[in-house]
């Protein structure tokens, strides 16, 4: 367990083998915890996916503004200079309403899970999760909102 991913590496070992349409895909992890951006860029790299990681919603926006294409948005809720929720209404807005944005948190409520899919998120994940449940969400949300 890190910092609340689980990270099955044996159950999940070939996951990969299940969605080879992720192979080569760019992710935005968009979280302030180091060690989860450090996970993440772990699991998706053994997937064959490529991450790029902000620290906030702000520098988010920032590489997006500047040209950064990724693929989908893994997005943590809480995080200092520039949440998610407003991180999420920024891009939506100003920058893409078709790119995946998929919710990375500890908890949401219905109540925000309602608020956020106003807001155009595509899907969450609450931790703890599996490398399992990053794929199926990431391949779900991709196939549903294609790529800009």
């Amino acid at each position: 367990m890190f910092d609340n991913i689980t990270v099955n590496t044996m159950a999940d070992k070939n996951i990969n083998n299940d969605y080879p349409e992720l192979n080569e895909k760019l992710i935005l992890n968009v979280d302030d915890n180091e060690m989860n951006q450090l996970v993440i860029a772990k699991i998706m790299q053994n997937a064959g996916m490529k991450t790029v990681s902000a620290i906030n919603g702000a520098e988010a926006v920032k590489k997006l503004n500047e040209g950064l294409r990724p693929d989908a948005i893994l997005m943590d809720l809480e995080m200092p200079v520039m949440n998610g929720y407003k991180t999420s209404e920024f891009i939506r807005k100003n920058i893409s309403t078709e790119l995946p944005i998929i919710i990375n948190s500890g908890y949401v409520s219905e109540f925000e899970k309602r608020k956020l899919k106003r807001l155009g998120i595509s899907d969450f994940l609450e931790k703890p999760y599996s490398m399992r449940d990053i794929f199926f969400k990431l391949s779900k949300s991709m196939r549903l909102l294609h790529a800009w």
